[in-house]
């Protein structure tokens, strides 16, 4: 399986979670991080209140690197979604 690239700055916060591309050659692979998972990485940041998107831009941009190591790591193994528009979802328990 060809390894899963990021070639573009694409982010788009949609309520649920941040979506972002990736590449497999020439195919494109919609990838999103919930906003759990974003929030977990943040414990100083209250998870039951509404907080703007630019709050989920900001943790995505600050954990660039992991958020695609984990992309690359679950498009790999083929964990895909079966359902949906998205191929991939970073979901809390893929940062433990």
């Amino acid at each position: 399986m060809t390894e899963l690239s990021f070639r573009d700055d694409f982010r788009l916060f949609d309520g649920d979670c941040v979506r972002f591309n990736g590449y497999a050659g020439d195919r494109k692979v919609l990838c999103g991080v919930t906003t759990y998972a974003l929030l977990c990485q943040h414990e100083e940041i209250p998870q039951h209140v509404i907080l703007p998107g630019e709050t989920f831009l900001k943790i995505y941009d600050e954990n660039l690197a992991k958020v695609h190591s984990l992309a690359r790591k679950k498009f790999s193994n083929d964990e895909l979604e079966t359902s949906g528009e998205f191929d991939v979802i970073i979901h809390d328990s893929d940062w433990r």
